[in-house]
């Protein structure tokens, strides 16, 4: 699995985190890769001792990449434990790259995810359920791949760039007619 986006509290990476404990004592070789900027900067910045916790538990911090596109494909599974999102553009591109998705369930995340059919829901802020839905998945390769495939057609479907330019366009010509 993998997670994209900046190391802050509000992402949900301490939940992940707990979560992804109970997941390798039950698939030791699983690794959970992260991938965006440190940011010691902010209010809600994520403790050295929590992300050195994490690194010791196996998770691997990429750091910031230009190169996300090569990334997606090499994943299993995507996870987004955020407690808020606009719309979660790495989801997104998770979804049109095939991959199944753990994510929570607020705003954003619902636009994204149909329930148990391109990924799962689960409630913001619970680890037990980020981690029971990572470890079913993990255990079932065919339901992580029916879930792929369900994500490549919905990012068609719905994610389309000119699908959305259009609509958007069609939008403003009702509304200025």
């Amino acid at each position: 699995p993998a997670a994209l986006g900046r190391l802050v509290a509000e992402k949900g990476y301490p939940e992940l985190f707990e979560a992804w404990e109970q997941v390798v004592r039950a698939h030791p070789a699983a690794k959970l890769v992260i991938v965006g900027p440190h940011e010691p900067d902010k209010a809600d910045a994520l403790p050295a001792a929590l992300v050195q916790r994490a690194a010791d538990a196996g998770v691997v911090f990429l750091g910031h990449r230009d190169d996300v596109e090569r990334i997606y494909p090499a994943l299993d599974l995507y996870v987004l434990a955020s407690h808020r999102e606009g719309f979660p553009r790495s989801a997104m591109e998770a979804a049109a790259s095939g991959v199944a998705l753990v994510v929570t369930d607020i705003r954003g995340c619902r636009q994204v995810v149909d329930h148990e059919s391109n990924g799962v829901l689960v409630p913001v802020r619970n680890a037990g359920a980020i981690a029971a839905n990572l470890i079913d998945l993990i255990d079932d390769d065919a339901r992580r791949t029916a879930m792929g495939r369900a994500g490549l057609a919905k990012a068609a479907a719905d994610f389309d760039q000119q699908r959305i330019i259009d609509t958007t366009l069609a939008t403003y010509e009702r509304l200025l007619a």
